[in-house]
């Protein structure tokens, strides 16, 4: 009788673990690709290019004008910015986690 209680208590934590967590995914990939977000990432991205290639490849800043009524056209260039943006930042995350656990 107390196993099943406990069996159960543990399955309904699980679930609402699971569905806490894909809240979280949900809601951070949503805030990654939102205007400002995406936007701090892009030049975050476009500098780390800059200099990886010491000034040879410039990206344009992500602050263009879209004229009234047009959809703005993202260019590979500025894909590959947001994408070099945001591993960097996990990767900078990564570096600080293991750093700071390997001294606990």
């Amino acid at each position: 009788m107390v196993d099943d209680i406990g069996e159960v208590v543990v399955d309904v934590a699980g679930a609402a673990l699971r569905h806490a967590g894909g809240l979280v995914i949900d809601l951070t990939v949503d805030h990654v690709f939102s205007r400002h977000t995406a936007r701090f990432f892009h030049g975050v991205g476009r500098r780390l290019i800059a200099v990886g290639t010491l000034g040879r490849v410039r990206i344009p800043s992500s602050l263009r004008t879209v004229p009234k009524g047009e959809r703005a056209r993202p260019r590979r260039s500025d894909w590959l910015a947001l994408w070099v943006g945001i591993i960097s930042w996990i990767a900078l995350f990564l570096a600080i986690g293991l750093g700071v656990s390997h001294f606990l």
